[in-house]
């Protein structure tokens, strides 16, 4: 969907500030479904699925990983205001030791007489030098930069919540497909078996009525012709049955047996009223991207503001320290930048533009929700419709094909009518449920639009 990708867009400048998430362990698959993958002849509903489904899912795996990184950076926001410590050692050669001399001193003792003092040089470091000291330093005031930071960054979690609830709800929305599916092609193998048993009737009723040269053998062919139709039906809806399952295996991530789904395709009665459009997770999303935008402006103007720190240092080993070294100081400095080049108003006037093309993304979300929402509606009313005439269609049909088969019995009627009326009601029943698989994918349709589609609204 559209709106998907400006999301996705609006969101992809974040992802390039390094903001990870973590999580500690994968998610583990709940104590029942261990027991339905022991005992394949467990019933599996879709409740069951939906739920192993989402835990199974990689995409929220990662999801929910990053989300946790996301934690860590906000720990590690917090703790930039603690004292960072080091230990140093060094060892130096110089080529020379550093002194500082006097020239000789003359003094005139008397007329002709005088005395020559000569000072020794004082020697302020010795050529070999070995230090070992230990420092720390620690931000007092970092000029507005981690609690802006930490804002965006909370406004980035809760769009990540957003995102794994878009997620989540597309899991949901496929296994319930295929679950559906499953149920779709159970429901018409039985249409298939209940016509197979009709024409099996008819074969043994014609077979007695060609012994008795009532009817030809081509009239007698037609039937095996309508019984090896439905065979090859029949092989058609298993493979794509076994494909079915293969699906759902993969989805929920443990094996499922043929016989532990009984699936049952019913009208599914939606209880769904209206939708404010700014809480469905797209959107909810994509106010969070503009709030980070928000932060972004004042960040940017940071860059004016000055940083204030403290700092010290010990000096472990005094032997070398030269006559000048201290052995400890303790102090604090202050660092502010008075012209950048105007790269911090740059920065605040592309942040300004960024804003407002996640204003723009988020508007045209929701006008595009409205329009989606609008859509699955009218697409769920139709779904109705369709089921109505289908019924309708299943009824007379069902009638027809009783008519057809009393004219047929008593010769007033041909082979090929009373197959055409077997066709005729086959076409019919299928139809209903194809009617009735494609009202659930409306209500699935409309539920994820609204944002609505959680394990909860799944029925059985």
């Amino acid at each position: 969907m559209k709106q998907n990708l400006n999301l996705f867009n609006s969101l992809n400048y974040l992802l390039d500030m390094h903001w990870k998430y973590f999580i500690p362990g994968i998610c583990l698959i709940s104590f029942s479904v261990g027991l339905y993958g022991q005992n394949g002849n467990e019933e599996l509903s879709r409740k069951i699925l939906v739920k192993n489904a989402v835990d199974n899912s990689y995409t929220l795996k990662n999801r929910k990983a990053e989300l946790e990184k996301d934690r860590l950076d906000k720990k590690k926001l917090y703790q930039t205001y603690l004292p960072n410590v080091s230990l140093n050692s060094t060892y130096m050669q110089l080529d020379d030791d550093i002194q500082f001399g006097v020239p000789p001193i003359t003094l005139e003792l008397a007329p002709g007489v005088s005395k020559t003092i000569v000072i020794p040089p004082m020697i302020l470091q010795e050529s070999e030098i070995w230090k070992a000291d230990i420092s720390a330093s620690m931000v007092l005031f970092s000029g507005l930069k981690v609690p802006l930071t930490l804002k965006a960054l909370k406004h980035r979690e809760n769009a990540n919540r957003e995102l794994i609830r878009i997620d989540e709800a597309l899991v949901i929305k496929e296994t319930v497909d295929y679950y559906d599916r499953l149920a779709l092609i159970d429901q018409s193998l039985k249409v298939l078996d209940d016509s197979k048993a009709r024409l099996d009737e008819e074969n043994a009723f014609a077979n007695k009525a060609f012994k008795q040269g009532l009817i030809s053998a081509y009239d007698l062919s037609k039937i095996d012709i309508a019984i090896q139709e439905l065979e090859a039906k029949r092989i058609d809806l298993a493979a794509k049955r076994s494909l079915t399952l293969s699906k759902l295996r993969q989805l929920t991530g443990y094996d499922i047996s043929p016989e532990s789904l009984h699936p049952v395709l019913s009208i599914w009665k939606l209880q769904s009223g209206e939708t404010e459009m700014s809480q469905v997770p797209e959107a909810k999303a994509l106010a969070e991207v503009v709030a980070v935008r928000s932060v972004s402006q004042d960040l940017a103007l940071t860059s004016y503001m000055p940083g204030i720190y403290a700092f010290s240092k010990k000096e472990l080993r005094t032997e070398d320290l030269s006559a000048l070294d201290p052995q400890g100081y303790i102090g604090i400095g202050l660092k502010w930048s008075l012209f950048d080049g105007m790269q911090g108003a740059r920065d605040y006037q592309k942040a300004c533009i960024e804003r407002q093309i996640a204003e723009n993304n988020y508007n045209d979300a929701i006008s595009l929700l409205n329009l989606q929402v609008e859509k699955c509606k009218s697409e769920l009313d139709v779904a109705y419709q369709l089921i109505s005439v289908a019924e309708k269609k299943k009824i007379t049909a069902a009638k027809g094909l009783q008519i057809a088969t009393r004219q047929y019995e008593l010769g007033l009627g041909s082979i090929t009518e009373r197959l055409i009326a077997e066709t005729d009601l086959q076409t019919a029943q299928l139809e209903y449920l194809q009617a009735v698989y494609n009202q659930r994918m409306a209500v699935l349709a409309l539920l994820r639009v609204q944002g609505k589609l959680t394990p909860d609204v799944i029925n059985e």
